[in-house]
């Protein structure tokens, strides 16, 4: 039942802010489950796969989803979060921790300032700035391991790349290459054994999407009727929050 009423919040996150909702799942699915921290994160990824395609669907037959955008930041994204895994090992992990923090504290203090032009009609920036984004959450992604709309949407926001009611349907397209890779990744690692499809719990990753999927249809109404304000508030405390975690590696 618990998994289930997870599986709930985390359909609001994803349809309202964009958000994947790996910071509750993970943390949830390794207390309640008695999952392993891995198999909490392929099996959260898992999920994040079905709700953002969903979502996006659903988003997209109202127009709101803009594929261009969709892709250059998923290609700047990608790549970088490849080379970024790479390179991680090679450095000293507090002096990489505390550069991803100072990242995040300075975009949460962007998302915060963030005014109410993007309700406003202009000029969307071109796919140099889609790409310069996805470059970015993908380093921050490969270097910390966080990534998912937690990052991407308040980027996308502060550079006036989307709107208001565009950030969270465009976010779900994103992530359903970036944490479609990392899922595809750990159902190969193992065997099929239902319910394990590798590291992936499928039948908690079913529980969780059901209650998603339900949430959703409340969900999408939200988005057509939250303003930017409440947005860019509660984004900028989840940025806090990872911030927050963060700062835990360097510390202890």
């Amino acid at each position: 039942m618990t998994i289930f009423v997870v599986g709930l919040a985390v359909g609001l996150l994803s349809t309202i802010f964009g958000l994947g909702g790996g910071i509750i799942m993970v943390p949830v699915l390794t207390a309640v489950a008695d999952l392993s921290h891995v198999e909490a994160m392929a099996t959260s990824l898992a999920t994040i796969v079905i709700i953002s395609l969903w979502n996006a669907w659903r988003y997209s037959q109202e127009g709101l989803v803009v594929w261009r955008v969709v892709l250059w930041v998923s290609l700047g994204s990608g790549i970088c979060a490849a080379l970024a895994a790479q390179t991680a090992p090679l450095l000293p992990e507090k002096a990489l921790v505390g550069f991803m923090l100072m990242v995040l504290l300075i975009l949460a203090w962007k998302t915060f300032r963030l005014g109410s032009t993007n309700e406003k009609e202009r000029k969307t920036p071109g796919h140099q700035t889609a790409l310069g984004i996805g470059s970015l959450s993908g380093l921050v992604a490969g270097f910390t391991g966080i990534g998912g709309g937690g990052v991407t949407t308040p980027l996308m926001l502060t550079a006036g790349l989307v709107k208001n009611q565009n950030a969270a349907p465009i976010s779900n397209a994103i992530m359903i290459s970036t944490a479609g890779a990392g899922a595809l990744s750990y159902a190969l690692n193992g065997v099929f054994d239902w319910p394990r499809l590798g590291l992936i719990r499928t039948d908690y990753t079913l529980l969780l999407a059901l209650g998603a999927i339900i949430s959703s249809f409340a969900g999408i109404r939200i988005n057509h009727l939250i303003k930017l304000k409440l947005r860019k508030t509660i984004l900028g405390f989840i940025l806090l929050i990872i911030a927050l975690r963060l700062s835990f590696q360097i510390f202890t």
